[in-house]
């Protein structure tokens, strides 16, 4: 009975911890199977050491956190990248910067933010002057606002931020301060405001993440205390049941040897009252035994009553431990998901196109890719307000989800802009579905503040060509984009 509860106590150990560690995982099954085939508890102690060191070390969350900082610091470095115009030796060291492996740590991830964010900066403060001029004469000569960066690259690192705010999910005071940021972005800011914002949304990213790894620690701490706890009293039970067991059965031996003693004396004695006097004695050393076994029982009885005890402790950990389980999966999804438009955000943008690159490039599939972008977006959040703006953003990711084919992965690149990609599909049958999404958009019925609105889209798209890597394909389509917004909008342009 005792190796049947420590079983269960086992198991349901195994299930309460099942994925904060693969090793750990790994161990307790083991040991759950060991305990389960092995009469001999002793085996439990083998493990010991091993559990300890794992319990205390990070949790996969502090891992997953890390890993979602690092695809925010490639995502929004790839950005930069792009940008028209942007000084060859800045660019040289954002290539540099972007090729370095990932962070290890959390310290180390900190500084390539506060790194990015350099860049960031030097971007804006070095816009191209046109003649022979010298970098530090043109720093010298121009008037700050003249060291601004274009409207078309303020608007681009908007977006950005508004993206970062959108994908991260903060509680408490730096939650609300990201909150307010992404409302002032929304209404616009001045381009000499940008880099004292971009600085104050590093610093809650940081402080986000530190305080998501704070909580992280405290909670693992509790976990590891508890199941401590339970340790501990699980190995006195264990020790109790062993003494208990050894006692039950040197009991039982008496019982046995004074039955035996007790008849070999009824047949040997010929004296009557000799043997009266012999069995009541005999008696009363049988009561004395049974007297014994009852006290015996007692403790099994409270033995099993603290097992119910560690059973209740186990019951409540696990009920902490599916809370936790309950927060990193919401925040899981809350990665990947754009929560204003519920569609795909850039990150799983990014996690996508490297999987259909690598598909497109082994199996030799056509793969397309087109760049969606509502016309005149900033005339509607103007004229209509920002809960209008975001109005026509669910709408239309609703309507573009609705035209898509099963194998179509659609994501929210930023602001008003949106990423298609069709894997396995015909050069010829490209401008059909595409089209189809224009008209679509176009026939949607938008009214604000009592007034009938078109809401048109422009789409640029392409497929890879051979020797084609990801940013070859973007910049094509964006290029095709922009061929379609400067010849009149509400066009569908595909380049090969």
């Amino acid at each position: 009975m005792e190796n049947k509860a420590i079983s269960q106590l086992i198991s349901r150990l195994s299930k309460i911890c099942y994925g904060i560690d693969e090793q750990l995982d790994q161990k307790l099954e083991k040991l759950v199977k060991e305990v389960e085939t092995n009469s001999d508890l002793s085996v439990i102690f083998q493990y010991q050491h091993e559990l300890d060191g794992l319990f205390k070390q990070h949790s996969e969350t502090l891992k997953k956190l890390l890993a979602h900082n690092q695809r925010i610091i490639k995502t929004s470095g790839e950005s930069l990248k792009r940008i028209n115009g942007l000084p060859p030796q800045l660019r040289r060291k954002l290539t540099d910067f972007l090729e370095q492996p990932p962070s290890y740590s959390h310290t180390d991830n900190q500084q390539r933010l506060e790194q990015l964010l350099n860049y960031y900066y030097q971007a804006l403060i070095n816009k191209p002057v046109v003649g022979g001029a010298s970098s530090s004469d043109n720093v010298a000569n121009l008037k700050p606002k003249e060291s601004i960066l274009d409207s078309r690259l303020h608007k681009r690192i908007c977006d950005d931020l508004q993206r970062l705010i959108t994908e991260l999910d903060y509680a408490g005071d730096v939650g609300t301060q990201l909150t307010q940021i992404r409302s002032e972005l929304l209404v616009g800011i001045e381009p000499e405001d940008l880099p004292n914002l971009c600085i104050k949304v590093i610093q809650l990213v940081i402080e986000g993440s530190r305080e998501e790894r704070k909580a992280s620690q405290e909670f693992l701490y509790s976990l590891n205390e508890s199941l401590e706890g339970v340790h501990d009293k699980f190995s006195d039970s264990l020790h109790q049941s062993k003494i208990n067991h050894k006692d039950q059965r040197q009991r039982d031996g008496q019982l046995k040897t004074r039955i035996l003693e007790l008849g070999a004396e009824v047949r040997s004695s010929d004296n009557l009252d000799t043997l009266k006097s012999s069995i009541q004695n005999r008696l009363i050393q049988i009561a004395d035994v049974f007297k014994e076994k009852e006290q015996l029982e007692q403790r099994t009885s409270e033995l099993l009553d603290e097992l119910s005890k560690v059973e209740l402790k186990l019951r409540l950990v696990r009920e902490e431990t599916n809370e936790y389980k309950k927060r990193l999966n919401a925040h899981k999804h809350k990665l990947f998901i754009d929560s204003l438009t519920q569609v795909y955000n850039r990150a799983a943008l990014d996690e996508r196109l490297e999987l259909e690159y690598k598909r497109w490039k082994r199996y030799g599939y056509n793969l397309g890719m087109a760049i969606i972008d509502i016309d005149h977006f900033k005339s509607i959040n103007d004229k209509f307000g920002h809960m209008a703006g975001d109005k026509a953003l669910k709408v239309i990711a609703r309507a573009l989800q609705n035209n898509l084919r099963d194998t179509d992965f659609l994501a929210r690149f930023g602001g008003e802009e949106f990423v298609l990609l069709m894997p396995n599909i015909s050069p010829d049958a490209v401008m059909v579905p595409l089209d189809n999404i224009r008209e679509q958009i176009k026939a949607l019925p938008f009214r604000f503040k009592d007034q009938q609105v078109t809401v048109t889209v422009s789409i640029g798209a392409t497929l890879f060509k051979e020797n084609d890597k990801p940013l070859d394909a973007f910049e094509r389509a964006d290029q095709a984009l922009y061929e379609s917004k400067s010849s009149g909008r509400d066009k569908v342009n595909i380049i090969s």
